[in-house]
Protein backbone atom coordinates (compact mmCIF):
# COMPACT_ATOMS: atom_id res chain seq x y z
CA UNK A 1 0.00 0.00 0.00
CA UNK A 2 1.43 3.39 -1.05
CA UNK A 3 1.50 6.20 1.89
CA UNK A 4 -0.78 8.10 0.07
CA UNK A 5 -3.44 4.96 -0.38
CA UNK A 6 -2.51 4.22 3.59
CA UNK A 7 -3.60 7.81 4.06
CA UNK A 8 -6.59 8.06 2.73
CA UNK A 9 -7.81 4.87 4.21
CA UNK A 10 -7.13 5.86 7.40
CA UNK A 11 -9.05 9.15 7.31
CA UNK A 12 -11.84 7.43 5.65
CA UNK A 13 -12.09 5.27 8.28
CA UNK A 14 -11.18 7.27 10.97
CA UNK A 15 -13.54 10.00 9.61
CA UNK A 16 -16.14 7.52 9.35
CA UNK A 17 -15.94 5.79 13.23
CA UNK A 18 -15.84 9.67 14.23
CA UNK A 19 -19.03 10.36 12.62
CA UNK A 20 -20.85 7.45 13.34
CA UNK A 21 -20.36 8.44 17.31
CA UNK A 22 -18.21 5.11 17.81
CA UNK A 23 -15.66 7.01 20.23
CA UNK A 24 -16.99 8.27 23.38
CA UNK A 25 -16.15 12.27 23.97
CA UNK A 26 -13.49 13.12 25.64
CA UNK A 27 -11.82 9.85 24.29
CA UNK A 28 -8.30 9.71 23.81
CA UNK A 29 -6.87 8.96 20.32
CA UNK A 30 -4.09 6.97 20.68
CA UNK A 31 -1.97 7.01 16.74
CA UNK A 32 -0.18 3.60 17.62
CA UNK A 33 -3.77 1.83 19.04
CA UNK A 34 -5.50 3.07 15.47
CA UNK A 35 -2.80 2.56 13.30
CA UNK A 36 -3.01 -1.03 14.66
CA UNK A 37 -6.61 -1.42 13.92
CA UNK A 38 -6.34 0.10 10.60
CA UNK A 39 -2.95 -1.80 9.97
CA UNK A 40 -0.97 0.81 8.62
CA UNK A 41 1.98 3.25 10.17
CA UNK A 42 1.49 5.84 12.70
CA UNK A 43 2.78 8.05 10.30
CA UNK A 44 -0.41 8.26 8.26
CA UNK A 45 -2.46 8.36 11.43
CA UNK A 46 -0.77 10.81 12.69
CA UNK A 47 -1.02 13.00 9.89
CA UNK A 48 -4.93 12.33 9.48
CA UNK A 49 -5.70 13.15 13.30
CA UNK A 50 -3.90 16.32 12.22
CA UNK A 51 -6.49 16.82 9.57
CA UNK A 52 -9.27 15.60 11.64
CA UNK A 53 -8.06 18.70 14.14
CA UNK A 54 -8.64 21.01 11.78
CA UNK A 55 -12.54 20.00 10.38
CA UNK A 56 -12.66 20.03 14.19
CA UNK A 57 -13.94 16.02 14.50
CA UNK A 58 -10.67 15.98 16.99
CA UNK A 59 -8.98 18.23 19.46
CA UNK A 60 -5.38 18.14 20.52
CA UNK A 61 -4.05 19.43 23.57
CA UNK A 62 -0.40 19.95 24.68
CA UNK A 63 0.87 16.61 27.06
CA UNK A 64 -2.66 14.99 26.65
CA UNK A 65 -2.90 14.45 22.88
CA UNK A 66 -5.44 14.00 20.71
CA UNK A 67 -9.13 12.88 22.45
CA UNK A 68 -12.73 13.06 20.67
CA UNK A 69 -14.71 16.73 21.32
CA UNK A 70 -16.87 16.86 24.38
CA UNK A 71 -19.87 19.92 23.82
CA UNK A 72 -21.14 21.19 26.26
CA UNK A 73 -25.06 21.98 26.16
CA UNK A 74 -24.67 25.14 24.65
CA UNK A 75 -21.94 23.87 22.34
CA UNK A 76 -24.38 21.78 20.85
CA UNK A 77 -27.10 24.29 20.92
CA UNK A 78 -25.05 26.66 18.71
CA UNK A 79 -23.77 23.94 16.22
CA UNK A 80 -27.35 23.68 15.73
CA UNK A 81 -28.16 26.99 14.97
CA UNK A 82 -25.02 27.52 12.90
CA UNK A 83 -26.23 24.84 10.71
CA UNK A 84 -29.78 26.23 10.68
CA UNK A 85 -28.29 29.29 9.22
CA UNK A 86 -26.57 28.16 6.67
CA UNK A 87 -28.90 26.00 5.45
CA UNK A 88 -31.11 29.31 5.32
CA UNK A 89 -28.51 31.32 3.52
CA UNK A 90 -28.33 27.97 1.07
CA UNK A 91 -31.75 27.74 0.85
CA UNK A 92 -32.51 30.94 0.36
CA UNK A 93 -29.71 31.49 -2.36
CA UNK A 94 -29.70 28.07 -4.43
CA UNK A 95 -30.01 27.25 -8.33
CA UNK A 96 -33.31 25.69 -9.14
CA UNK A 97 -33.01 23.05 -10.10
CA UNK A 98 -30.50 22.08 -7.84
CA UNK A 99 -27.65 21.01 -9.69
CA UNK A 100 -26.65 16.84 -9.87
CA UNK A 101 -23.73 15.87 -7.42
CA UNK A 102 -23.21 12.61 -8.68
CA UNK A 103 -24.53 11.14 -5.56
CA UNK A 104 -27.49 8.56 -5.59
CA UNK A 105 -31.10 9.74 -5.13
CA UNK A 106 -31.69 10.80 -1.94
CA UNK A 107 -34.68 8.35 -1.01
CA UNK A 108 -32.59 5.84 -1.94
CA UNK A 109 -29.89 6.81 0.91
CA UNK A 110 -30.73 4.69 4.21
CA UNK A 111 -33.47 6.53 6.28
CA UNK A 112 -31.53 8.10 9.33
CA UNK A 113 -28.61 10.07 9.74
CA UNK A 114 -26.91 8.98 5.91
CA UNK A 115 -30.06 10.28 4.32
CA UNK A 116 -30.43 14.05 6.24
CA UNK A 117 -26.45 14.34 5.76
CA UNK A 118 -27.12 13.83 2.25
CA UNK A 119 -30.17 16.24 1.93
CA UNK A 120 -28.20 18.85 3.49
CA UNK A 121 -25.50 18.16 1.61
CA UNK A 122 -27.76 18.63 -1.62
CA UNK A 123 -29.12 22.08 -0.10
CA UNK A 124 -25.59 23.35 -0.11
CA UNK A 125 -24.64 22.22 -3.60
CA UNK A 126 -27.36 24.45 -4.59
CA UNK A 127 -25.93 27.50 -3.21
CA UNK A 128 -23.80 29.18 -5.88
CA UNK A 129 -21.15 30.12 -3.36
CA UNK A 130 -18.65 27.62 -2.32
CA UNK A 131 -18.07 28.10 0.91
CA UNK A 132 -21.99 27.30 1.88
CA UNK A 133 -21.54 23.73 0.98
CA UNK A 134 -18.24 23.65 3.03
CA UNK A 135 -19.26 24.93 6.20
CA UNK A 136 -22.26 22.72 5.65
CA UNK A 137 -20.40 19.32 4.89
CA UNK A 138 -18.23 20.57 8.64
CA UNK A 139 -21.13 21.25 10.71
CA UNK A 140 -23.10 18.03 9.16
CA UNK A 141 -20.12 16.16 9.93
CA UNK A 142 -19.80 17.29 13.60
CA UNK A 143 -23.59 17.10 14.18
CA UNK A 144 -23.37 13.45 12.87
CA UNK A 145 -22.89 11.21 16.39
CA UNK A 146 -26.11 13.45 17.67
CA UNK A 147 -28.16 12.28 14.75
CA UNK A 148 -27.34 8.64 14.84
CA UNK A 149 -29.00 8.85 18.66
CA UNK A 150 -31.92 10.75 17.81
CA UNK A 151 -34.16 7.49 17.30
CA UNK A 152 -33.50 7.54 21.44
CA UNK A 153 -34.68 10.61 21.63
CA UNK A 154 -36.99 12.39 19.09
CA UNK A 155 -39.98 10.49 18.03
CA UNK A 156 -39.98 9.89 13.79
CA UNK A 157 -41.70 12.45 12.05
CA UNK A 158 -41.93 10.94 8.29
CA UNK A 159 -43.04 14.56 6.99
CA UNK A 160 -40.00 16.35 8.47
CA UNK A 161 -37.33 15.49 5.34
CA UNK A 162 -40.33 16.09 2.77
CA UNK A 163 -40.22 19.80 4.26
CA UNK A 164 -37.20 20.16 4.53
CA UNK A 165 -36.43 19.16 0.88
CA UNK A 166 -39.12 21.05 -0.45
CA UNK A 167 -39.05 24.57 -2.01
CA UNK A 168 -39.82 28.00 -0.92
CA UNK A 169 -41.08 30.06 1.80
CA UNK A 170 -42.12 26.89 3.56
CA UNK A 171 -38.64 24.98 3.64
CA UNK A 172 -37.07 27.99 5.72
CA UNK A 173 -39.81 27.48 8.09
CA UNK A 174 -39.12 23.72 7.93
CA UNK A 175 -35.63 24.35 8.30
CA UNK A 176 -35.73 26.55 11.64
CA UNK A 177 -38.58 23.70 13.00
CA UNK A 178 -36.05 20.90 12.25
CA UNK A 179 -33.24 22.71 14.38
CA UNK A 180 -34.93 23.89 17.08
CA UNK A 181 -36.61 20.53 17.90
CA UNK A 182 -33.28 19.46 18.55
CA UNK A 183 -31.96 22.38 20.81
CA UNK A 184 -34.64 21.66 22.63
CA UNK A 185 -33.46 18.21 23.90
CA UNK A 186 -29.85 19.09 23.15
CA UNK A 187 -29.05 17.10 26.46
CA UNK A 188 -30.64 14.37 26.45
CA UNK A 189 -29.04 14.23 22.97
CA UNK A 190 -25.33 14.55 24.36
CA UNK A 191 -26.74 12.04 26.88
CA UNK A 192 -27.61 9.03 24.54
CA UNK A 193 -24.22 9.86 22.39
CA UNK A 194 -22.34 9.21 25.72
CA UNK A 195 -24.15 5.64 25.87
CA UNK A 196 -24.18 4.66 22.63
CA UNK A 197 -20.70 5.07 22.52
CA UNK A 198 -19.26 4.18 25.89
CA UNK A 199 -21.30 1.07 24.84
CA UNK A 200 -19.37 0.23 21.85
CA UNK A 201 -15.97 0.35 23.76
Amino acid sequence: MSPIQAMDRSYAALKRMLCEGHFPPGHRLEANRLADDLGVSMTPVRDVLHRLVGERLVEASSGEGFHVPRLSEKALRDLYEWNAALLSIAARTTRRPLPDTGAPPLWGVPPGADRVAALFARLGAGAPNIEIAAAIAGASDRLHPYRVVEPQVLSPDEHELAELASSGAGQAQAIRRYHVRRMKVAAELIEARERASAARL
